[in-house]
């Protein structure tokens, strides 16, 4: 059964990633000079910013694989905290980077971790 505290934490988790889409897409639509272009990158700059989020898999990376994956976390949320904060949003950028604090705060007193190992994966699917 799963306690409020980690439901809490997946609707934080939720928030930060709609905050991330929405913070790169309107920076993305503000930086373009037409409309063609405003369109392009505000949907191209949330789906990079996405892309590269996923494209890295750390499992590989061993006793290193969690911290990597939380810096990449925290990055990715900082970039789009930034893209607020560029857009004059200053107060959702602040927003935006403590819930993603707060989030990660949780997953790990909660006892949670980023990256599922390998034999847990399996064991979810009866492997």
């Amino acid at each position: 059964m799963v306690s409020t505290l980690k439901w809490f934490n997946v609707g934080l988790r939720a928030v930060i990633e709609l905050g991330i889409v929405v913070a790169l897409g309107y920076w993305g639509y503000r930086i373009g000079n037409t409309t063609a272009a405003k369109i392009l990158l505000g949907i191209g700059v949330p789906l990079i910013g996405f892309g590269f989020w996923g494209f890295v898999d750390f499992r590989q990376a061993g006793s290193f694989a969690e911290p990597l994956r939380l810096i990449q976390e925290l990055n990715v949320t900082g970039l789009a905290a930034l893209a607020w904060y560029l857009t004059g949003s200053e107060a959702w950028g602040l927003a935006l980077g403590l819930v993603s604090v707060i989030h990660h705060i949780l997953i790990y007193f909660s006892g949670g971790m980023l990256l599922k190992h390998y034999h847990d994966t399996l064991d979810s699917f009866g492997g």
